[in-house]
């Protein structure tokens, strides 16, 4: 499970603080070994047909453009990934909780407590239930800013995508929004869950979605609904308290496999 790959490892960098970003030499170490190892890569949808302990199943979250020469790697060595791309990010360029790292990275001499709030604390769990409208709003009253922060080269757009996906990168479904699914009403979920796998389709994927539970969320009446849009769904590290929800291993730049 890898979010964001980045050049070189800083350890005051926020994604490597919240444990979502890896350096380029962590990664191609960790390919490294997967050849070394002969296991063998395959996308989500080939888990419906079972795996043996030599299959290895690579996936990215919410479609950073980073992932473009993590992308070409694996295409080069031959590797296979599943990616999970957010609508509203790769259309619109924009994340309200990226946009808030961005802010305070950017930012000197921030508060200790805010910094820690947004890592894992009441500002990351607001921010993973609001829309991006909600999120200027709150923005603008509680610290004042009224711009966005430049994320401008932050996600991959449409037509990366329809390339990738065309050399055997599968997509699979992740929200619009990537807001929690379990804080969406039925109609919100439907909504979400209807306009990314039709968004998803059209970006030329043919194969039997995924779904990756934004946050990791997830309950019973989303697992239900989730099923009428695709039968594997994916959490993140953590146990889970429904079998049909898969775990996943979360790579950090201390891995060690």
């Amino acid at each position: 499970m890898f979010h964001r790959v980045l050049k070189n490892y800083d350890e005051k960098n926020y994604y490597y603080q919240r444990q979502t970003g890896i350096s380029w030499k962590k990664f191609i170490e960790l390919l490294d070994t997967i050849e070394k190892k002969g296991w063998k890569t395959k996308p989500i949808s080939a888990l419906a047909k079972g795996y043996t302990h030599n299959d290895v199943f690579i996936t990215f979250d919410d479609g950073y453009r980073d992932n473009i020469c993590a992308f070409d790697e694996l295409i080069n060595r031959g590797m296979i990934a599943t990616v999970y791309p957010v609508k509203d990010f790769v259309l619109d360029g924009f994340s309200p909780i990226d946009d808030m790292a961005l802010h305070l990275m950017s930012t000197p001499n921030v508060p200790k407590d805010l910094s820690l709030s947004l890592l894992g604390g009441r500002l990351k769990r607001i921010l993973r239930g609001i829309t991006a409208s909600r999120y200027r709003y709150l923005r603008q009253r509680l610290f004042g800013i009224d711009v966005d922060a430049d994320s401008t080269h932050l996600f991959m757009q449409e037509h990366h995508l329809k390339l990738y996906n065309s050399q055997g990168i599968e997509l699979g479904i992740h929200g619009c929004s990537h807001r929690a699914f379990t804080q969406l009403s039925p109609s919100e979920l439907n909504k979400e869950l209807t306009e990314n796998y039709n968004w998803i389709r059209g970006l030329g994927c043919r194969e039997s979605m995924s779904i990756c539970f934004p946050h990791g969320k997830n309950n019973k009446k989303v697992i239900e609904q989730s099923q009428l849009f695709g039968l594997i769904h994916l959490g993140v590290d953590c146990e889970t308290f429904y079998p049909s929800v898969l775990r996943r291993i979360h790579i950090t730049e201390d891995y060690c496999g």
